[in-house]
């Protein structure tokens, strides 16, 4: 709608500035007026609201207050199309209308334009940044992918947001990636990497004129690489030609690099270590990778002075706390100092391991592994602790925070069953302050590990090692229990699930996580294609795999390189190569939840998939129905391609 069109909205028969009798209208009038249909909106009366709203624009058109809540009342009515233009006429009369800002965003999204959504949540994060806003901005933010970014507005803010940790960064990256790929340097080279792959360019060739020296201008790009595994497929070919073109330098012996380069070939080394040396690696550069890890290790026994390059190349293809002697690289002996970025990674790739190390032998056997199946699942999470994560998103407000004048609810207790490295378990320990939290797994490494960053925040979690088949012997009970990710890796979910269900107390509720049978079809064809050509759960045959899978033509191997899982070592085992896997059906989980007697609660899905549920199914009852997300499943069977995430309440006990 143009500008035309929307002045039009505010013409009346009324002169600007009449009252209801053709008086002179006053501000105390105006005020009332407005009181009194904003009492009506927050009474959830919506059409008697939008009725007083509209009189009033007939006696004040160019009140823009009263447009930008009639454009509110408009879309709680479904009309998204004409409360944005209400909004847009509001924000035109007084364009420092804060309010104005976050209602436009909510008619865009629901006309399905993300872009302009963004754009005017990031112009009212500029006015007044509440976490109100800062919510909805990364809401939003986790499904856009952008096409432009005129005056950078989208990149300051979408940095701002990795920074301060508004949200996980896993949930950021897509959304920085597609800001990242606006910067020239970084798309032409994904293009230039793309048309050579598998070969790897020189830098003069990979980069242009602009050199590395423009890479490490990007800081949305050098922060994203230290916090989470960048998924994208063109951007990890660039990547790893630049990872070439550093060992290039690196290997020359001579100190090349600038300190913005140096902090970019860093976040290079930072992104490797995260997902695992993932990378797809030619001969060529594992033996010069070699060869420079071995003149490392040399200089490092000799005490010799190393040059700066050197660690940072070295730490891009192996950890450093696998290089001999590396661990003295920080120790007071040494006098060589280093730049703050390779301090950095000395923490990152030395320190963090050996403190999980030391984590690791104390962390108690709450109840013993038994069964082959345990045993196999066990040794792969030791061997690849799932998920990989560097920083969590910020802590949401605790759902059961009290009033000061009424006494604090009772501590629950709750159980997080396969808590893997924490990610999970550590976010709702800062949701849920005063909770007593048990976390247990299979897997020492991942739960060293989780314990790590539990003290780094300064959190008091129980962690133990314990296999759900035995947790029936402990004598607790919960008033939560999370088993996200944990029953469709055992050799039976339905009696894990069922212990669970034991330890639970009555009227408590149990978070549940499963695989759908129909959203994996592509983990089907990818494991056929592991089985044809022999790969094994190992580095080299996962590199192998994975650019067999990023080159195949079949869509449905080809969609696994849109999920994040497939970026990292650890993930891309986890979903193609597991030990064990069990995949669900809604038909199965509505018999055992019926059988159980367990009242089901409601999936955990995003506001878009909810709504076309809505359209399809229309009424509250149907979202708890799941015969109708059966037949919601059957026309789109990816609606749960992560995995059917939902609630379940226990009975309480009878009087």
């Amino acid at each position: 709608m143009n500008r035309k069109q929307r002045r039009a909205l505010g013409r009346s028969g009324a002169k600007p500035g009449m009252g209801l009798a053709g008086t002179p209208a006053n501000s105390a009038t105006l005020a009332e007026l407005v009181a009194a249909a904003a009492a009506q909106h927050q009474a959830g009366a919506l059409s008697e609201a939008e009725r007083r709203y509209r009189h009033i624009l007939s006696l004040f058109p160019n009140h823009a207050e009263t447009h930008s809540r009639l454009g509110a009342v408009l879309m709680a009515q479904n009309n998204a199309s004409e409360a944005a233009a209400r909004t847009e006429l509001a924000l035109e009369l007084k364009p420092d209308l804060f309010e104005g800002y976050g209602n436009l965003a909510q008619a865009y999204m629901a006309m399905g334009k993300p872009e302009p959504a963004i754009q005017a949540l990031s112009r009212a994060l500029e006015i007044n940044e509440t976490e109100q806003v800062k919510d909805l901005f990364t809401r939003y933010l986790k499904d856009t992918r952008f096409t432009a970014d005129k005056n950078g507005r989208l990149r300051r803010w979408a940095l701002r947001a990795l920074l301060q940790g508004w949200a996980r960064p896993r949930e950021l990256t897509a959304a920085c990636i597609s800001l990242i790929r606006l910067n020239p340097v970084v798309n032409d080279g994904i293009a230039r990497a793309d048309a050579a792959w598998p070969a790897r360019l020189p830098a003069a060739e990979l980069l242009g004129e602009a050199g590395a020296a423009a890479l490490a201008e990007d800081d949305l790009l050098c922060r994203l690489l230290e916090r989470d595994p960048l998924t994208d497929i063109g951007l990890e070919r660039f990547l790893a030609g630049v990872r070439s073109a550093m060992l290039t330098v690196a290997s020359g012996g001579a100190e090349a690099a600038g300190a913005r380069e140096l902090e970019f070939y860093s976040a290079i080394a930072h992104q490797c270590y995260v997902n695992e040396y993932v990378y797809a690696l030619t001969e060529s550069d594992a033996a010069r990778a070699g060869e420079l890890k071995s003149a490392l290790t040399v200089k490092i026994k000799a005490g010799e002075p190393i040059p700066v390059l050197w660690p940072i190349a070295v730490a891009a293809y192996f950890p450093l706390h696998g290089v001999p002697g590396a661990a003295s690289l920080r120790s007071q002996s040494r006098r060589q100092s280093w730049p703050p970025c390779v301090e950095a990674l000395l923490v990152q790739q030395i320190e963090e391991p050996a403190e999980e190390q030391r984590l690791a032998a104390a962390i108690s056997v709450l109840a013993g592994i038994d069964g082959e199946v345990s045993r196999a699942v066990r040794q792969q999470y030791e061997e690849s602790p799932y998920p990989r994560w560097v920083i969590s998103g910020a802590p949401a407000q605790s759902p059961t925070a009290e009033r000061d004048d009424r006494a604090p609810a009772p501590a629950p207790d709750v159980l997080i069953a396969g808590c893997g490295t924490g990610l999970s378990t550590i976010e709702l320990a800062r949701q849920l302050r005063h909770a007593r939290i048990l976390a247990i797994d299979l897997s020492v490494s991942s739960l060293s590990y989780a314990k790590r960053m539990a003290q780094q925040l300064g959190l008091a979690i129980e962690f133990a090692q314990a296999d759900i088949m035995k947790l029936d012997s402990i004598g607790r009970e919960f008033d939560f229990i999370d088993a996200s990710g944990v029953l469709h890796h055992m050799a039976d979910p339905w009696a894990g699930w069922r212990i669970l269900l034991s330890l639970l107390r009555p009227g408590g509720t149990m978070q549940i996580g499963l695989y759908s049978d129909a959203a994996r079809r592509n983990v089907v064809a990818a494991r056929a294609l592991i089985a044809e050509r022999g790969y094994r759960a190992i580095a080299e045959d996962i590199r192998r795999c994975r650019e067999d899978i990023a080159a195949a033509e079949e869509p449905l191997l080809k969609s696994l390189t849109q999920g994040p899982d497939f970026f990292t070592m650890s993930e891309c085992r986890d979903l193609l190569f597991h030990v064990q896997e069990h995949r669900i059906t809604l038909p199965e989980i509505k018999s055992f939840v019926a059988a159980q007697n367990l009242t089901f609660a409601g999936f955990i899905l995003d506001a878009a998939t909810l709504r076309r549920f809505a359209a399809r199914f229309p009424g509250r009852a149907a979202l708890t129905n799941l015969d109708r997300w059966h037949a919601f499943e059957a026309e789109a069977p990816n609606t749960f391609a992560g995995m059917y995430q939902f609630q379940v309440q226990k009975p309480a006990r009878r009087p």
